[in-house]
C-alpha cells in the first residue's frame, strides 16, 4: 500500500497522524485508509470523549507505546481526527509506515 502525502507529518518531539475515526464498531482495527487518513474502528460510542481515548490507546498499543505518548490535537468532536505521537520522529515513521504497511 502506497501512503498517501501527508499522512504522517514530523512535529516538535514527534509525529503528526490523521486519522478517520469510525465509533461503535463490533471490534477495534485498523481499516486502512479513507480520504487520505489511517481508518481505525473502535466498539466504544462517541460520546463523551471515550473513541478519543479508545483511538489513542489502540494507536499507543499497536505502536509498543505509553497510552500517555500517543493524544487526540484535533477533531475532538469529528471522525476526521489529527493525532500526536510523542517520540523520535525517525522510530515513529518506520513503526507507522510498517504498521499501515501490514494492513
Amino acid at each position: 500500500m502506497t501512503l498517501p502525502e501527508g499522512l504522517i507529518r514530523a512535529g516538535k518531539g514527534g509525529v503528526y497522524l490523521k486519522v478517520h475515526a469510525r465509533p461503535g464498531a463490533k471490534s477495534a482495527s485498523l481499516r486502512g485508509l479513507h480520504d487520505n487518513a489511517v481508518k481505525i474502528a473502535v466498539k466504544e460510542a462517541a460520546q463523551d470523549g471515550r473513541a478519543n481515548r479508545a483511538i489513542e490507546s489502540f494507536v499507543a498499543k499497536a505502536l509498543g507505546l505509553a497510552k500517555a505518548s500517543v493524544s487526540v490535537t484535533s477533531g475532538h468532536t469529528s471522525r476526521c481526527k489529527r493525532l500526536f505521537i510523542d517520540g523520535d520522529v525517525e522510530s515513529l515513521s518506520r513503526k507507522l509506515q510498517d504498521w499501515l504497511q501490514s494492513y
